[in-house]
């Protein structure tokens, strides 16, 4: 391919990733998504304290946290990290052997966020939803995975130091500890992505997505590039305490869930339009526009039920 022909199809790319964020409504599903991972991140994060506390000391993932706080506006994070602290304190009494029934109504909450962010992938894609028994299902089951995911990770977290305190590993011990942070933190975001991608829309068979996408790529960086520069706003500019009061935290959190939600949708359409050209130029009688009328249904709330 020569360099005029690799600028040519990239202007493409652009080209139809602009037609389809219009068509889709992107910015208005992504604030859909944002409301839902908002009633879902709470839930989520009283599962995996509850789960990661039968086994060792759910401490770690507060200091887990702390990643974000180069991510989230400061006041969304001491938001969060008070709630994720007050769940850890809680952990022995309010949410012990007792409480399976708790962690299983917590996931079905956290379900939520799940279902908006499929629906969403549905929307740009263009494809019905499933259906109300098998949404529930696939949703309950990726907020599941997730949930194991993050677990996984954190299980690392205590196991990997304990290996790494057999080596004379001197001063690049701590070094290699944050790295073992970053790299889990990294681990479960591109990981839920691949699954949110290739599980999420309802496709089956050749048209289910790859492991590995460019959607995937660029889903992760903008989500830490504009996460960073949103942070550094609100810092120097924002004034969300002064309009909104005592819900500034609330509203700057929904912001970040937007910003997120936004990232994470225009991956999908740029796996969209890639998947849509390939599968034209394979074979050109294959209709390249999906049907506008499934977005719409599947752009719709998900269901509580």
């Amino acid at each position: 391919m020569t360099f005029a022909s690799a600028i040519f199809y990239a202007f493409r790319h652009l080209s139809d990733t602009l037609q389809l964020i219009q068509r889709r409504h992107l910015g208005l599903v992504s604030a859909g998504v944002a409301f839902f991972a908002m009633l879902a991140i709470f839930p989520a994060v009283a599962a995996v304290i509850a789960l990661f506390g039968y086994f060792t000391d759910p401490q770690l993932i507060q200091n887990q946290l702390e990643l974000l706080s180069d991510f989230i506006p400061t006041d969304a994070y001491t938001l969060l990290r008070n709630q994720v602290l007050r769940l850890v304190q809680t952990n022995d009494s309010t949410l012990g052997w007792t409480s399976v029934i708790s962690i299983g109504a917590a996931l079905w909450s956290a379900r939520r966020g799940v279902a908006a962010l499929i629906q969403g992938l549905n929307a740009i894609y263009g494809t019905h939803s499933r259906g109300g028994l098998r949404d529930m299902i696939v949703a309950v089951a990726m907020t599941g995975a997730m949930v194991l995911v993050a677990l996984v990770a954190l299980a690392a977290l205590v196991i990997v130091p304990i290996l790494l305190a057999f080596f004379p590993l001197g001063g690049f011990y701590g070094v290699l500890l944050e790295v073992l942070r970053w790299a889990a933190a990294l681990g479960v975001l591109v990981v839920g992505l691949a699954l949110f991608y290739r599980y999420g829309p309802n496709r089956e068979g050749v048209g289910r997505g790859r492991w590995a996408s460019p959607g995937l790529a660029l889903a992760v960086v903008l989500w830490a590039g504009a996460s960073v520069a949103f942070s550094i706003f609100l810092a120097n500019f924002g004034n969300y305490n002064e309009v909104y009061g005592s819900i500034g935290a609330v509203v700057a959190l929904l912001m970040w869930f937007y910003i997120s939600a936004y990232s994470v949708l225009l991956g999908g359409v740029l796996n969209s339009v890639m998947e849509g050209r390939h599968r034209k130029e394979v074979s050109p009688f294959v209709d390249e526009e999906p049907s506008d009328t499934a977005g719409g249904a599947a752009a719709s709330v998900p269901s509580d039920e």
